[in-house]
């Protein structure tokens, strides 16, 4: 309860330390009101995952290309995109290596880079949970046949994989897919006005400021592990440490 009392006295007289609530916080507050409420955390991470997951392979189908990870830690407040097992054989600058590898990633690269820090990333839109519906981000195309087939075509998978929680009673039915619906045309809007909610910019602040992106790399030679490590708007030039994944592993 004094828990809750502090972070309530923040929320209504600082804006600042507003915009720096934590998501472990944001979960908190969201579980208060309602203890179904979804985690921002796992969303994020989950979504993450999904989306690279769905991004493994080069041109060439036949060719396995190692691929991102995410990982939230609560030890730190840091959510991490990661590569691991990457090796140097051609003994070629850690730097030059680290650069020319996460190059291959152009959504990561505009996070990099100042002048596009600004543009929505796919691979972090789990986060906004407000822009969420049946477990997954709703996107829209703001093409109004193409959206209104996808709101439709949300509603139908909602009432399929719900079909067993409806109770006999039609009007209740009915009550609850209008409220689902609602709950769509709100997403969509808001999409569509391209607008920010507070917590869109809560949310938005606190990726700016947690987001790290992390490639492990084998010197097979000396049998040494770093990592090289990039921040949002930071530019392509890695910071290069000494470290095993398994050290990462634990935080």
């Amino acid at each position: 309860m004094n828990r809750m009392k502090f972070l309530i006295f923040l929320f209504l007289y600082s804006s600042h330390s507003f915009l720096n609530v934590s998501f472990e916080d944001l979960d908190y507050l969201r579980s208060l009101g309602n203890k179904n409420s979804q985690s921002i955390i796992l969303n994020g991470t989950k979504s993450c995952n999904n989306y690279f997951d769905k991004n493994k392979f080069t041109n060439n189908s036949s060719k396995f290309e190692n691929f991102f990870l995410c990982k939230f830690s609560k030890k730190r407040n840091r959510f991490y995109i990661y590569m691991l097992g990457e090796e140097n054989r051609q003994g070629i600058p850690l730097k030059k290596f680290c650069r020319e590898t996460i190059k291959k990633r152009p959504e990561i690269i505009d996070h990099l880079d100042k002048k596009f820090i600004f543009q929505k990333k796919e691979y972090l839109s789990g986060f906004y949970i407000e822009n969420f519906f049946n477990n997954k981000v709703l996107n829209f195309v703001k093409d109004i046949k193409k959206d209104e087939l996808t709101i439709n075509n949300e509603i139908n998978e909602f009432i399929i994989e719900n079909r067993f929680n409806f109770s006999q009673d039609n009007v209740i039915n009915n009550q609850l897919i209008t409220q689902k619906k609602e709950e769509i045309q709100k997403i969509y809007q808001k999409i569509l006005s391209n607008s920010e909610s507070d917590l869109d910019k809560i949310i938005k602040n606190q990726l700016n400021d947690i987001v790290r992106y992390k490639i492990f790399v084998n010197d097979t030679s000396k049998f040494i592990s770093y990592s090289c490590n990039w921040q949002p708007g930071k530019g392509l030039d890695p910071y290069v440490k000494k470290e095993k994944f398994s050290e990462f592993e634990s935080i």
